[in-house]
């Protein structure tokens, strides 16, 4: 039975395995300037300085492959242009290139300077971006390191375009130019992004601690209610743990054309949201639930992490197996926190479930491989999916989150309602003694122990190492919940209009989407067809473009109103584009299998059930509204 280490400090991170430098070493610090002098091209000039290495004739100089918490190796540095590498005085100095990302600099123990650009257009949580209305960076994607002196300070000194301003969780270096910030290490300088720009900056205060929002891009939302949102985020949050383990955080948020999530960073967040996606209620709560996710990894992979990722290696995948934990997880609680904050109420709560419930339990996929595994194959099946991929796996996030709302439920029937989820975390984080530690499943399975009052390793067994369907409707039941699945058909699913539930009972299997090359309409592409549905046995695949049902013209848009002309049973012709071929095939349109869930209190539960429901609520737990 394992616990989480007691850690009186941060655990430090390194670029790689090489060993640490000592005191001496770190007394000068590596500075890099920023520098942005023509914006309109997308490229940052950036100067790092080394201070001398008396001890080491060869320095070795490496750049990122990856940023945590998107687990895919990026190769940042295929980015990088115009590399030189001179002495103080300008003399180029000798070096070896020992393969995409690392450089052998003959430095002669003297200190010496590296210039580069960087090449930054692509608007994202991950990277960097660069143009006439503002600069982002994330540091992985702009910053070179030092081999084995990563735990020197590190200095940035920020040349900014005129009327622009910073915002960053480093802080500013006193004593040094205007705009120069400093990191503890290299880890700090990589995990605390930079907007820079003219962006709007707001802010709050929870208790003594300071929170700052730089609010970048055009949005419809109230920026008032935007920041209240997060307000109530962070304090039902701050319940759950005892407090905030911080005196200062940053939210940059990025208002886009097309949102792309959220990016967690140990005392900071980047959050790209659709900016003009506030004109109803679902804006605010999606707004919320990411706030939600990415301030829950406060503490669950900032602070309380599996041991492969810190100390970091930068430079190749960090294989781990704990995704579900840190991010399945942490989606279903994002989900209890935005409920305890106020944001959502019990009926919206009840209908994020009956939405997405049926979305995951119809995935064939979900039984294919177990959650471990699938956290361990991140860097190569979830953020690269195969055509194939939604028939044969899941995502950790997806199935993370049943998981995660399944312990939480079990943990409440074991504990009359008392004890869940939230609580599991609290009881890592008080025996980590509030700081940086390691988590491993054992620690997972040693919390879920101490908090249900006995073993649950079958649980980890069944959903975690295994592949077992959850059941879920049975635990709902048990929390004093009506559970009825409606086919989409009966008035039961609440659709008002006859006609159109009559034509819901037609089903293809068959996922279309829209494409529309340049200069063409739009077409009705197959993204994905079911295993043993009807489309699969028409012959129908991946990348078909179907141009006519039954002989009427079809697009996207159209392709189910088509399929609904036709009873279950009808043989219908489908006439497809195959790499430019045509072809025809016979589709027999079956009876649909989707249902809707509809979650409802039972009028009459037992006490045992109402405990339950009410623990998993928070009710008596803090309610801000």
């Amino acid at each position: 039975m394992g616990r989480p280490a007691r850690a009186g400090r941060r655990t430090k991170r390194v670029i790689t395995t090489a060993p640490r430098p000592s005191t001496k070493q770190t007394e000068s610090a590596i500075r890099y300037h920023v520098g942005m002098a023509e914006p309109g091209h997308h490229e940052f000039q950036i100067e790092m300085r080394v201070p001398a290495l008396p001890e080491r004739p060869h320095v070795e100089l490496v750049f990122p492959a990856w940023a945590p918490g998107s687990y895919m190796i990026r190769d940042f540095v295929r980015h990088v242009y115009g590399l030189e590498i001179t002495d103080e005085r300008g003399r180029p100095l000798d070096r070896e290139r020992l393969d995409k990302q690392r450089w052998r600099v003959a430095a002669g123990g003297v200190a010496f300077v590296v210039r580069y650009r960087v090449f930054a257009f692509e608007a994202s949580v991950r990277t960097s971006f660069l143009d006439d209305s503002h600069a982002y960076w994330n540091g992985t994607s702009l910053f070179f390191a030092v081999e084995g002196e990563t735990a020197r300070p590190h200095d940035v000194t920020v040349a900014a375009p005129g009327g622009w301003q910073v915002s960053t969780a480093l802080p500013r270096l006193r004593g040094a130019p205007a705009g120069t910030f400093r990191a503890g290490d290299y880890d700090e300088l990589v995990d605390a992004p930079f907007e820079v720009g003219t962006h709007a900056r707001l802010g709050f205060r929870v208790g003594r601690v300071v929170f700052e929002v730089a609010l970048y891009g055009r949005t419809n939302a109230d920026t008032r209610r935007l920041v209240d949102i997060l307000r109530r985020v962070v304090r039902a949050t701050a319940e759950i743990f005892g407090g905030l383990p911080f005196e200062r955080y940053v939210f940059i948020i990025h208002a886009l054309p097309v949102g792309s999530g959220g990016l967690e960073h140990h005392a900071s967040v980047t959050m790209d949201i659709t900016g003009l996606s506030f004109d109803e209620e679902r804006g605010y709560v999606r707004f919320a639930d990411l706030a939600a996710h990415e301030f829950f990894h406060v503490w669950n992979v900032k602070r309380l992490h599996d041991p492969v990722l810190g100390p970091f290696d930068y430079t190749r995948e960090c294989y781990t197996r704990l995704l579900w934990f840190h991010e399945g997880f942490t989606d279903y609680l994002a989900n209890v926190i935005i409920l305890r904050a106020g944001v959502l109420d019990e009926k919206g709560f009840w209908r994020w479930i009956g939405e997405d419930w049926p979305r995951y339990a119809s995935r064939p996929g979900r039984r294919e491989t177990p959650l471990d595994e699938l956290s361990f194959e991140a860097w190569i099946k979830l953020y690269k999916p195969a055509d194939n991929h939604f028939n044969n796996a899941v995502s950790y996030y997806e199935k993370g989150l049943w998981v995660g709302m399944a312990l939480d439920l079990e943990l409440r029937r074991a504990s009359r309602g008392r004890r869940g989820l939230p609580e599991l975390f609290r009881w890592l984080w008080d025996r980590a003694d509030r700081q940086t530690s390691t988590v491993t499943e054992t620690d997972v399975r040693a919390a879920a122990r101490a908090i249900a009052g006995k073993p649950l390793d079958w649980f980890f067994e069944r959903y975690v190492h295994g592949t077992a369907d959850l059941d879920l409707p049975a635990l709902w039941r048990q929390a004093g919940l009506t559970v009825t699945l409606a086919p989409p058909w009966t008035e039961a699913a609440g659709e008002p209009d006859p006609v159109r539930r009559a034509r819901a009972r037609s089903w293809s299997g068959a996922v279309i989407e829209g494409r529309t090359p340049a200069g063409a309409a739009e077409r009705a592409v197959v993204k994905n067809v079911l295993p043993a549905s009807p489309a699969a046995a028409a012959g129908l695949t991946f990348g078909d473009e179907v141009v006519a049902l039954a002989g009427d013209r079809v697009n996207a848009a159209t392709f189910s109103k088509r399929l609904g002309d036709h009873a279950p049973g009808d043989s219908v012709t489908v006439t497809f584009f195959r790499r430019d071929r045509l072809f025809e095939t016979r589709l027999v349109v079956a009876a649909s299998p989707e249902r809707k869930l509809l979650l409802e209190p039972a009028a009459h539960a037992s006490l045992a059930a109402l405990a339950i429901r009410r623990g998993w609520l928070g009710i008596g737990a803090t309610r801000k509204r």
